[in-house]
């Protein structure tokens, strides 16, 4: 089951009483996908990562569980699953690619689009 991730803070979007800005998704057989938010710089994992370390910013799983920084970011860099196994990119699970996909210069991939 996938799971989703969102900021909180005196930010767009991060407002406690709303779902929260929105960082993107994690499912157990495939790498971290990223929501980019191009009207806050937010379009790869290093503008991310120096977003999420601002002292105002609160993470939450959508379940409701806060999650560290540092919980974060090891969830953005795995990249095997618990036997070893390499996650799957996005991009490959795709037969083709959808309107509003990114790749940063690391390779990170980011949706410039509404999660469903």
């Amino acid at each position: 089951m996938s799971v989703n991730f969102y900021a909180f803070g005196p930010f767009p979007g991060g407002d406690t009483s709303g779902e929260g800005l929105h960082i993107g998704q994690h499912a157990p057989s495939s790498r971290f996908l990223f929501r980019a938010h191009p009207d806050m710089g937010l379009v790869s994992r290093a503008a991310w990562a120096e977003f999420i370390r601002r002292p105002d910013v609160h993470i939450k799983a959508e379940h409701g569980r806060d999650i560290t920084v540092e919980e974060m970011e090891e969830t953005w860099l795995r990249r095997h699953d618990s036997r070893g196994w390499p996650l799957k990119t996005r991009r490959s699970q795709r037969a083709y690619p959808r309107s509003g996909d990114l790749i940063d210069a690391e390779g990170y991939e980011l949706y410039n689009g509404r999660f469903f």
